[in-house]
């Protein structure tokens, strides 16, 4: 910004030798619109345009609001509290408008703005690479998992884990004793499953510790302790257990099946009058087990074949994160 005419004709003519585009302006209205509007690697206050010191105002504006742009302030005046109150405005440089000074503007205008370029350059490449090594991680995971998977196949290992081969654990907590011979026909142990009975809430609290069962339902209400209770200290005990709350229908209400999981419950039933409707249910959720089971064994061996690689692809990646962490907060600070 400048309102000598001769000066805004000639820095458009220098620096446009130099494949900048220039923008000029002598209104400090319109500077501080395009500042907001547009983005400028690097701007050229004149100290007294429009008026004596306005170009002061003008920096301020484009320090608080265009954080990125490079201001370098231009001045007739070689006083040396001008320099020093442009440099603690944020100034990159203050420069005096005379003949001997051209080139050295020319310059620091054409080194700011590569200087810019480079760095967002840098920046964008940063955040490229970031993504790469990721995707990059990915594909590894994968074809890990693929070899694993054959090597099941080939040795025999994934026809043993099939529902046969594989049993999951029910502990069920229920006060009626009856219950439990309910269950076992439709929850064979020739289907790979295995029932463990409790008849209070704390005897199902020192099984699920004992046995670790893979599900375990809780029946609503119980003679000692509420099922919420219950299922929350089994989860302490054995975090992987799957807890289910059930209610059987009566004569006053009707029951329901609720899986207990997270902060949200997740109501699998909203009528329960026996376990033959728990059976797709109770499938669904031991197939779940078994995926969740399979891919941590997958991490688990992609970890010990490849721990070196994993300590320096985690070093690598948690610098580059840092790097573009504290550019983004350069840009919007």
């Amino acid at each position: 910004m400048d309102k000598d005419e001769r000066v805004a004709r000639g820095l458009d003519t220098l620096l446009g030798r130099q494949g900048l585009v220039v923008t000029a302006t002598a209104d400090a209205i319109r500077a501080q619109d395009l500042l907001l509007n547009k983005f400028f690697a690097v701007a050229l206050f004149d100290l007294d345009t429009p008026s004596p010191g306005a170009g002061m105002e003008l920096l301020r504006f484009a320090r608080e609001r265009s954080p990125l742009t490079t201001v370098l302030m231009m001045t007739t005046r070689k006083a040396f509290d001008i320099g020093v109150a442009g440099f603690r405005g944020g100034a990159a440089d203050v420069i005096v408008k005379e003949p001997d000074s051209v080139q050295y503007l020319k310059d620091r205008v054409v080194a700011m703005a590569n200087e810019l370029r480079a760095t967002s350059d840098r920046n964008t490449l940063l955040e490229e690479v970031l993504e790469l090594h990721e995707e990059f991680l990915r594909r590894m995971r994968d074809m890990s998992h693929q070899n694993l998977d054959l090597e099941d196949r080939l040795t025999g290992r994934a026809a043993a884990s099939g529902p046969a081969g594989e049993t999951c654990t029910i502990l069920l907590v229920d006060d009626d004793p009856n219950v439990a011979k309910d269950f076992e026909p439709h929850f064979p142990e020739s289907r790979g499953w295995k029932i463990l009975w409790a008849v209070t809430g704390g005897e199902g609290l020192d099984l699920a510790a004992e046995m670790r069962p893979q599900i375990v339902l809780v029946k609503d209400p119980l003679p000692d302790l509420p099922a919420r209770m219950v299922t929350a200290n089994v989860k302490k005990a054995s975090p992987d257990s799957v807890n289910i709350v059930y209610s059987p229908d009566s004569a006053v209400a009707s029951g329901e099946v609720t899986l207990v999981e997270g902060s949200r419950p997740m109501q699998l039933l909203a009528s329960y009058s026996g376990p033959e409707q728990l059976v797709a249910s109770l499938t669904e959720v031991r197939e779940g087990i078994r995926q969740k089971l399979k891919e941590r064994r997958y991490l688990q061996v992609f970890r010990q074949k490849h721990l070196e690689f994993l300590h320096r692809y985690n070093n690598v990646r948690q610098r580059i994160q840092a790097v573009v962490a504290r550019a983004k907060k350069t840009s919007g600070s």
